[in-house]
């Protein structure tokens, strides 16, 4: 069964897309460059027919093709990721999506990112703007957040409930909104410093969050609506957090995501109950257990959550019938990881994404009634047919005894001795990297370096301990893991200690520069893709966002309070002490990183008289989302590297060989 769907699946994306397996060595750089080709499969409530995002040269195009008949995609909306992307697509009937837009703005003198919603027919035609100031909006300016929608209303199919801040900064309220016409009505009046709202099955408004600086408090409601009452607290980051994720089919069973023996856990909990038991669900011993909330089709109940970052993880579902079915679609797609998406409204279809180690993700239509798979679409085409290098897991130990998970992947076709190696530190810094199928990891491994990514204290996903082992501790502790892990890879011979690059993007990208300062004789160059480069700017820069400075002072430090560690610890003021040539790349638009942060460095790198390119991307973003950019980073990228890490002369390499 497995070989027949592999097979089908490359046979259908070679006749789409009219592609040809055959290999070139090394691969072209577009086929690791590229956008993927198809994001966000969605199908409509009655299985006809799905909606997609499909890259396409310089385009994303939002596209719909009917599941009988012809495989046409046809056209409904396009971007080219400059001054708008689509955010996220779904449908709100069978004739109508709704499509979230992100886009660059400014308000007074500061820079933000804004979201609008559009309602639009599947042929193309009437779009609506769903949010029309004129008619929502009490006060003078528009919200800056207008795709906050909470609940779809699938039994009414032509409105959805929309939180919207109609107040200039009061809280968003709840609105229930025609998704033809634009029309809205009131449900529920917004409440000071509540953040989100979450509806129960009967489509009422039972849950707050609320938000004072780094405190964060839940609010609970009966089913009529009164007893408004906090049911917990908890400051941000700490171990005690508890997640709503939603309800299923019962107005008294709420899900959390919420602590269990160091690990984040799902839970269901009794709000019939003033003590709010909780019946643990799903659990891991050594990972955090997230995701969205899943509920089966009809009957409305929760099966699991669509969760999974290694192969152990599973699919996380709790719900037995449901599980048996996973598991045959796990040993049919071995390796893998497979998530459920959708399922059609009566349950008779749904999509499937299945992502590997070297594998690129796949997304594949489910026949429950034929027991059927089918393809629907590759995200990265030009690489079917291709061995890819793998990721390989272990496990280093940091100067003071912490543990720190690690995966390398090695070049194919080389000897493992002395290659020449990229340290990839991942951004966020609260998140990880995992076994799954990485464009930039093969890219680099495909041009011969070995490559090695750490999922250092503060990374996501290995529990509280090591998460918050990272808070304060940017450029401290921190930085040492990767030190220590790239030490661990030249003992053991893997890597060349003379030929290393460290190579990021915004906290990877900090980290990076942060390397060169803290250890400038540990790294042939340095790569930072929209890194942060100076701390205390950064927080002054967070001033301007609600409740980001209190965040701010928890996760990376006080700008009073910490002031010294923080100068201490920001490359942009250590510019001298660098040794190595450094890539910055920053884009124009970016609202996550302000551009200044890199133009900071390369003035200080000029002033220290250091070997620098700094590359402005006009219109770029923090996520390289337009192609154009994404072709010149990894273009960039990859003669950086091979000039400096390329074959070392005699003299240089009898030198490395010393101890």
């Amino acid at each position: 069964m497995t070989r027949r769907i592999w097979a089908r699946c490359e046979a259908a994306a070679m006749l789409w897309l009219g592609l040809h397996a055959g290999a070139a060595e090394p691969l072209p750089l577009d086929a690791f460059a590229a956008l993927p080709m198809v994001e966000q499969v969605v199908l409509s409530p009655d299985g006809q027919r799905f909606a997609a995002l499909v890259n396409a040269g310089d385009l994303t195009v939002l596209a719909v093709r009917d599941l009988a008949g012809s495989t046409a995609l046809s056209p409904l909306l396009k971007t080219d990721n400059r001054q708008f992307r689509f955010r996220w697509i779904r449908w709100a009937n069978n004739e109508r999506l709704l499509v979230s837009v992100a886009y660059p703005s400014r308000r007074g003198w500061v820079d933000v990112a804004e979201t609008r919603l559009i309602s639009i027919k599947r042929d193309g035609s009437d779009p609506v703007n769903l949010v029309r100031h004129s008619a929502f909006d009490s006060g003078s300016r528009m919200a800056q957040f207008q795709d906050r929608v909470i609940d779809w209303l699938p039994e009414d199919g032509h409105h959805v409930l929309l939180e919207y801040d109609d107040d200039g900064g009061g809280g968003p309220s709840v609105f229930k909104v025609d998704v033809d016409n634009g029309r809205r009505q009131r449900v529920h009046v917004g409440r000071k410093d509540v953040t989100g709202w979450i509806t129960d099955p009967a489509h009422r408004v039972r849950v707050g969050t609320r938000q004072r600086g780094a405190e964060i408090d839940i609010l609970l409601c009966d089913p009529d609506g009164s007893n408004w009452r906090t049911a917990w607290s908890y400051g941000v980051f700490a171990r005690d957090v508890v997640e709503p994720m939603g309800f299923g089919n019962d107005v008294n069973k709420l899900y959390v995501s919420a602590d269990h023996e160091g690990r984040r856990a799902v839970f269901e909990v009794d709000l019939a109950d003033p003590a709010l038991p909780r019946k643990l669900l799903l659990s891991h011993p050594r990972l955090d257990v997230n995701g969205e909330l899943m509920l089966a089709p009809k009957t409305h109940v929760p099966i699991g959550v669509s969760t999974g970052v290694f192969a152990d993880t599973g699919a996380g579902i709790w719900d037995a019938g449901y599980k048996s079915f996973v598991e045959a679609i796990d040993k049919a797609l071995p390796d893998r990881r497979n998530v459920l998406l959708q399922f059609s409204e009566d349950g008779s279809r749904y999509v499937l994404y299945s992502i590997g180690n070297g594998a690129p993700g796949r997304y594949l239509l489910g026949q429950r009634d034929k027991g059927e798979l089918s393809p629907l679409a590759e995200t990265y085409p030009a690489l079917l047919g291709k061995t890819l290098a793998t990721k390989r897991g272990y496990t280093v130990t940091a100067r003071d005894g912490t543990s720190l998970p690690v995966l390398l992947t090695l070049p194919m076709g080389l000897a493992p001795k002395r290659l020449p190696a990229v340290l990839l530190p991942h951004g966020g810094p609260i998140s990880m990297d995992s076994y799954e199928f990485d464009p930039w990891v093969q890219f680099l491994a495909d041009r011969g370096y070995a490559v090695l990514q750490v999922n250092f204290r503060g990374s996501a996903g290995l529990g509280h301990e090591h998460m918050s082992a990272g808070l304060k501790r940017w450029g401290l502790e921190m930085q040492d893991d990767l030190s220590d892990a790239v030490n661990w890879l030249t003992a053991r011979g893997t890597a060349d200690p003379a030929r290393i690059c460290v190579a990021g993007a915004s906290y990877g990208g900090y980290a990076a520069l942060m390397g060169a300062v803290k250890t400038p004789d540990l790294y042939r160059c340095v790569i930072s893709f929209a890194g942060v480069t100076d701390l205390l700017d950064l927080a002054a820069h967070e001033r301007q966002f609600t409740h980001s400075a209190e965040v701010f002072k928890v996760q990376v430090g006080s700008a009073w309070d910490d002031r010294d560690q923080l100068k201490a610890t920001s490359p942009r003021r250590l510019a001298a002490q660098i040794k190595a040539p450094v890539l910055l790349v920053h884009g124009t638009l970016d609202r996550s990183v302000p551009l200044e942060q890199g133009e900071d460095m390369a003035n200080a790198l000029k002033s220290a008289g250091k070997r620098y390119r700094f590359i402005k991307q006009e219109d770029g973003d923090h996520d390289l989302s337009n192609q154009a950019h994404r072709t010149q980073f990894f273009r960039e990228m990859e003669a950086f590297l091979a000039e400096n890490l390329g074959p070392l002369p005699p003299a240089a390499e009898a030198s490395a060989a010393k101890p």
